[in-house]
């Protein structure tokens, strides 16, 4: 896609230069030159990615683990769950702290004038409550569940309560996407007794 020493494919200052929407008005022009131009810009995106694929592997480590005893070691996963955690935690932290040295040192608004960054940032204020009414949201239906647990064992219904023993809240997304993770080793790598040819069937 991006282009070679031999001029084949775009350029990725082309690419972002034709990205515009009917919302977005410059688009992603002078994009590329900040990224080229800001080593606070490039740190922030480096260590923001990072940090979320840190966060990834622990999730996994602990949802998936990749060695066979590991489920069973409570400690170690534990262990291994924080210490990721932790670690994609400040590579996050150290991402918005170079993006706000970029913000302070490198943006210039007058020439970055109604480009997606600019207009983000023109935005912010509906941005930011929109954030914190789904924050808000997600924290009341939270704090719900844990009321709703309380008044049904005060009063002697826990047939009532969300448990595994009574009304279970399945993660049915993530459930399926492991199984699909499961089943793909046995539908892509043919085992032992698997037959040597589809056709002939031996």
């Amino acid at each position: 896609m991006y282009r070679t020493n031999w001029g084949i494919g775009h350029g990725l200052k082309d690419t972002l230069e034709a990205h515009k929407g009917p919302f977005t008005g410059q688009g992603h022009k002078g994009l590329y030159e900040i990224l080229t131009t800001s080593w606070h810009v490039q740190l922030s995106l480096n260590l923001a990615m990072l940090g979320s694929l840190t966060i990834v592997v622990a999730h996994h480590m602990y949802a998936m683990p990749p060695y066979p005893y590991l489920a069973t070691d409570y400690g170690t996963q534990l262990s291994l769950f924080t210490h990721h955690m932790w670690i994609g935690g400040f590579l996050i932290v150290g991402a918005t702290a170079h993006a706000a040295i970029f913000m302070v040192r490198d943006y210039d608004p007058t020439t970055r004038y109604n480009d997606l960054l600019d207009r983000v940032l023109r935005h912010r204020d509906a941005i930011i409550s929109h954030l914190n009414w789904a924050r808000i949201f997600l924290g009341f239906h939270s704090f719900g569940l844990y009321i709703h647990n309380d008044t049904m064992s005060a009063l002697g219904r826990p047939q009532d309560m969300f448990s595994d023993t009574a009304i279970q809240l399945q993660p049915v997304f993530a459930q399926w996407i492991q199984n699909t993770h499961a089943l793909a080793p046995g539908a892509t790598t043919p085992g032992a007794t698997a037959s040597t040819s589809l056709s002939w069937g031996r």
